[in-house]
């Protein structure tokens, strides 16, 4: 045999090895062992490709879409965004000035919101207690970041409803006043099949799926450096009879074991050392032009879910319009439209606990005090959390962040970017919901739950949040040119559900109750770690 056909067949020979085995290492290895919805319709999504050769390759060798496969950079190329511009192929974002006011336009038909048009009693709107704002988290975008922070509102207004990959007829404009009413006819299985797919094709990289104009103001006084730091997880200490109060007050350890438990009026009412240290109004928001340092223009959520006993969570939702997947070997995979990520403090009596990163499926919670905190004017004592490069997952240390996979081949990139002050631009809701315990992060709200905006925004939308379908694109069928699969995993992915799936009546700090080591709280972020290190 020549030389040459010896090293081809050997190469070959390499790289279906290769995939194999770490086909079969993703898989073992891999926290989430439920069926995603792409691997449930697998046979329907192969038999969208036109051409025999690709189906077979995908049924048989798992190498799908191999004959379009193409780069996926992160931001279109110079030359062809030129391109599109010059032919008109290119969108323009929505009129940047007064972006404030178009994110909080008009209100529902019949003016303006009373207390009692809300569905549950007449009581006074609750406040944001002041506790909550002064642990607020300071977030570090990025500093090579192609997609930044987006406005729901703006994001709606480039999207169009779907059931799956059909256009809903007859569907009037969806803003955050009205997006709940597409549910409607749609039968228990509801948004399963709904989609907020995008006008316009997401490879041209239109502004809008970028934000750029969304890009926190600089602090004049961020001049820390940019460091690696590798972390050695260390288990909080939990035998304590105070740790078990904030813990998991409705675990096995607590007589309220295995039970659900809904907050009644009395009960969501703040604990008495929950009230606000100063009565004076604040003002969260500037309705000027923002010029303060760490604003941005697009809004975060914030969700303060009263759990009883003292303890009370504060959700706080980021979301952007594009998810950019990671590569491997150079091929990106897991790209998706629209993208919520979310960071958790828990307090107790008004001192805060404990700090939940969320990062892809799952996340890690540390103890507050172990975690860095801000410096400078405003932001002393405040959590510091680090927003992953193109993914947007949460983490609690600058570096290089390996998961699932061994070698560094699949991980998440953190730095000192631009630093985000949310607690600038929100939008503030307290939610009433069944208390859970050991169930899965996409736990279905009990019918009973009830949402209404704080005081502070009492006009605040709240059809959005009860969407209960895809805040993106459903994933492409193979026969698309912009899609591929490759050792199992697709270049584009379902669009995710909104924050009502993000399982807020959860008794455990963590987004995921499944078995019960499955929420570690960790009391350190010194010293170093190996790959298989962090726990989902």
């Amino acid at each position: 045999m020549p030389r040459y056909l010896l090293r081809f067949l050997i190469f070959a020979v390499f790289l279906i090895v290769s995939y194999f085995s770490l086909t079969s290492l993703k898989n073992h290895l891999d926290p989430n062992t439920g069926k995603s919805v792409e691997e449930g319709e697998d046979a329907r999504w192969i038999a969208t490709s036109k051409h025999w050769l690709d189906r077979n390759a995908c049924r048989y060798i798992a190498i799908c879409g191999l004959a379009h496969y193409h780069p996926d950079p992160a931001a279109i190329p110079w030359r062809k965004r030129k391109e599109l511009e010059r032919v008109g192929g290119f969108a323009t974002s929505a009129e940047k000035t007064s972006r404030y006011e178009q994110w909080e336009e008009a209100l529902p038909e019949g003016g303006k919101l009373r207390p009692e048009d809300f569905n549950r009693d007449q009581r006074v709107l609750r406040d944001v207690p002041q506790f909550v704002l002064d642990a607020a988290p300071l977030i570090h975008l990025y500093s090579g970041e192609d997609f930044w922070p987006s406005d729901i509102g703006d994001h709606l207004r480039h999207m169009a409803p779907h059931l799956n990959h059909t256009m809903m007829k007859n569907v009037t404009e969806r803003t955050l006043h009205n997006l709940d009413e597409l549910d409607e006819g749609l039968g228990w299985q509801r948004g399963k099949f709904l989609f907020m797919k995008s006008k316009e094709d997401v490879e041209h990289r239109p502004e809008w799926l970028s934000s750029a104009y969304n890009k926190p103001i600089p602090y004049e006084d961020d001049q820390e450096e940019d460091v690696e730091v590798y972390t050695e997880f260390v288990d909080m200490d939990t035998s304590s009879e105070e740790t078990q109060e904030w813990l998991d007050p409705f675990g096995k350890a607590n007589s309220s074991s295995n039970t659900l438990h809904t907050s009644s009026s009395s009960d969501s009412q703040p604990h008495p050392d929950l009230k606000r240290r100063n009565s004076n109004p604040r003002k969260q928001r500037p309705i000027k032009k923002p010029d303060t340092s760490g604003y941005s223009p697009a809004p975060v959520i914030v969700i303060m879910v009263d759990k009883g006993n003292g303890i009370l969570d504060a959700f706080w939702f980021y979301f952007y319009s594009y998810n950019l997947g990671t590569t491997v070997l150079n091929i990106r995979f897991g790209n998706h439209i629209g993208d919520w990520e979310h960071s958790l403090i828990r307090f107790h009596h008004g001192v805060p606990k404990a700090v939940f990163f969320s990062a892809h499926s799952g996340g890690t919670a540390f103890t507050y005090k172990s975690v860095e905190k801000g410096k400078g004017k405003g932001r002393e004592g405040r959590p510091v959390l680090f927003s992953a490069l193109g993914s947007h997952a949460m983490y609690a240390q600058p570096g290089k962040h390996p998961y699932v996979l061994p070698f560094g081949l699949l991980a998440d990139l953190t730095d000192r970017g631009p630093l985000w002050d949310p607690a600038l631009n929100y939008m503030a809701y307290h939610y009433n919901t069944s208390i859970t315990h050991d169930v899965d992060a996409k736990f279905t709200p009990s019918p009973h739950s009830q949402l209404e905006p704080a005081s502070c925004n009492p006009n605040a939308p709240m059809s959005w949040f009860w969407f209960t379908g895809h805040w993106g694109d459903k994933f492409y069928e193979l026969g698309d040119l912009r899609q591929w699969r490759f050792a199992g995993q697709h270049h584009y992915v379902n669009g995710p559900l909104g924050p009502r799936y993000k399982n807020l009546g959860r008794s455990k700090v963590c987004q995921s109750g499944r078995g019960s080591d499955s929420c570690r709280i960790l009391d350190s972020i010194s010293g170093g770690r190996s790959w298989l290190g962090r726990r989902r």
